[in-house]
């Protein structure tokens, strides 16, 4: 299994450990990631709501990219993703704007042929790897440790809309339980973590995680996994800035699902890994299936 590996801005800037886990795991699931040099930003929303042809062309930019190396893309970014699936969707199914985005691209000498799929890592485990081979590598299994499944806006909302799929169990459920772990339902599940109104409006944004944090400890978990790394700064950093907000303590710790996988299939997170997360994650690296 072979992807064009797309890493975004948000991981390499701001969460590495993220991109060091997927690097890590990949190998021993048979998952070959090969570099995408040169690739661009993906054009998230914010530039969709600017300027609809410029982040066509952005993003179809990272397409071209991977067609010419004969491979689909593999996202670790919830936002990338949503960004380069609507793209490759919608350049897909209209003729029209496809050549017009084609007639930008021809400035730089790329053509958009939709020749190439766009995947999220938590979908290409689940659809390409198999909860089966992913049970099989877990040695250490998290047994008992109680997770509040994040997936995060854009990791559900494209399935609706370009797949026709419901809500309801996850693949990222189903993974998190392949880990020994258990996906315990919570109420606002399905809720924005407040993370894309960050710089728009930061009040309004602490009190969605705030609500979305309240649901969380109602379910009595023992911590958040999730595979946005918008939710994951969202729901980490911001907890400390609830707690000076509002006085409210809730510490939760929270994985990335990477993390939480690479823990499971026996391999140790890096000290400097470790003191990336703002809320402690202490009591998960003590457990049994983490030791």
């Amino acid at each position: 299994m072979k992807y064009a590996f797309f890493l975004g801005c948000l991981i390499p800037a701001r969460e590495p450990q993220y991109e060091n886990s997927v690097r890590k795991i990949a190998p021993e699931l048979d998952m070959e990631l090969v570099e995408m040099e040169g690739a661009n930003c993906c054009a998230p929303f914010s530039i969709q709501s600017l300027d609809y042809m410029s982040w066509l062309a952005l993003a179809a930019r990272n397409l071209c990219m991977a067609e010419q190396m004969n491979l689909n893309i593999l996202a670790l970014c919830n936002d990338c993703y949503e960004s380069l699936l609507a793209t490759n969707t919608i350049l897909k199914e209209n003729h029209e704007v496809r050549d017009k985005v084609n007639d930008i691209l021809a400035d730089v000498g790329l053509e958009f042929k939709g020749k190439t799929d766009v995947k999220i890592f938590s979908d290409a485990l689940y659809e390409d790897v198999g909860i089966k081979r992913v049970k099989d590598a877990v040695k250490k299994p998290f047994n008992g440790l109680r997770v509040a499944v994040q997936p995060g806006c854009h990791l559900t909302k494209p399935k609706r809309i370009h797949f026709k799929q419901q809500m309801g169990v996850t693949a990222l459920d189903e993974l998190v339980q392949a880990t020994g772990a258990i996906s315990v339902p919570y109420e606002r599940k399905e809720a924005c973590c407040g993370g894309p109104l960050r710089g728009i409006n930061d009040e309004v944004a602490l009190h969605v995680a705030k609500q979305k944090l309240d649901s969380i400890r109602a379910a009595g978990v023992d911590s958040i996994v999730t595979v946005c790394p918008f939710c994951f700064l969202e729901l980490d950093m911001g907890q400390l800035e609830i707690k000076r907000h509002f006085k409210t303590e809730y510490d939760l710790p929270v994985l990335n699902f990477a993390d939480l996988l690479r823990m499971a299939m026996g391999m140790k997170l890096e000290n400097w890994e470790i003191k990336a997360h703002r809320i402690p994650i202490t009591k998960i690296l003590n457990m049994a299936g983490a030791k």
